[in-house]
């Protein structure tokens, strides 16, 4: 009997000395759910500010491999908004802050360059490294002015209704091309009888973008200056590349662009994120 509760004793302790450990590691770092390692060095006072979605934040930053350093923000802190990013990247642990709170985060450096930075991929420099060190200091904060709150409302509008907004507009037009897979309509004006235009191939051409209500946002024609760039390079727009794609040399024609093929959530002076756009389009050159 009291090797039996010797046994149900031991095993209840063991129970809770790995419960205690999970979600830890031996080097004081603790682990969230989604795999993000963190360690906090010191907390703000109780009263102060927590980080929010969309708030701006002042942080002094410093990043490093083990205990070399590579980057120091330095006494100046940086300030940007706080803004959804993937599970396990430091918006999460930023969430976990507030005002006077220092902390140290670990994660993978494709983690930090790639969906944080917004790098295409990570600096070479990085790459044999299996974790990067952030150490970050919420020095203040400011809550998501009621402006941007404002803005960004009406861009969840925009991007609700925005189907609704292409269908009825085609509907008025009387449009009767179909889509393509992508969503991008493509209207032809003039039947180029050139070079028709290939991925890799050069492009000159002339071109005006509208929005639904027929105010022009830009226009090659107004600058009288044509531009050119090579097809299917992504260094324009993704219905450029698919567009002009249909196009041969001499040809006009008409794109009726959704968002997620123009300027999607990005704000470009008078064409707000989210929006559909128009462009009217006349392909002059073809070069290899």
């Amino acid at each position: 009997m009291v090797k039996k509760s010797f046994f149900i004793i031991t095993t209840l302790l063991l129970a809770v000395i790995l419960i205690s450990a999970c979600g830890r590691s031996s080097d004081g770092f603790k682990t969230t759910s989604s795999g993000l390692k963190y360690k906090f060095h010191v907390k703000g006072e109780k009263d102060t500010l927590n980080v929010n979605l969309y708030d701006i934040v002042y942080v002094r930053m410093d990043y490093r491999v083990a205990d070399t350093m590579l980057f120091q923000s330095g006494v100046t802190p940086i300030s940007f908004q706080v803004k959804p990013g993937d599970v396990g990247d430091l918006q999460e642990g930023l969430l976990m802050m507030k005002v006077g709170d220092s902390a140290t985060f670990a994660m993978p450096a494709e983690k930090f360059f790639i969906n944080l930075m917004k790098y295409k991929e990570v600096p070479a420099v990085f790459r044999d490294y299996a974790e990067l060190y952030v150490d970050i200091k919420v020095v203040a904060l400011i809550p998501e002015p009621q402006a941007l709150k404002d803005e960004r409302a009406a861009a969840e509008v925009r991007k609700a209704t925005e189907q609704d907004i292409i269908k009825k507009y085609i509907e008025e037009q009387n449009i009767t091309v179909q889509p393509t897979a992508n969503g991008l309509y493509y209207i032809e004006i003039v039947k180029g009888k050139g070079k028709k235009a290939e991925a890799g191939n050069r492009l000159k051409v002339h071109y005006k973008g509208l929005l639904f209500d027929g105010e022009v946002f830009d226009s090659s024609y107004d600058r009288n200056k044509p531009v050119t760039f090579t097809l299917g390079n992504g260094e324009r727009l993704p219905a450029w590349d698919e567009g002009f794609a249909l196009m041969a040399a001499g040809g006009k024609a008409r794109f009726i662009v959704p968002s997620a093929l123009g300027y999607g959530a990005e704000q470009r002076s008078k064409v707000k994120p989210y929006t559909p756009l128009i462009f009217e389009v006349e392909l002059l050159e073809v070069t290899d």
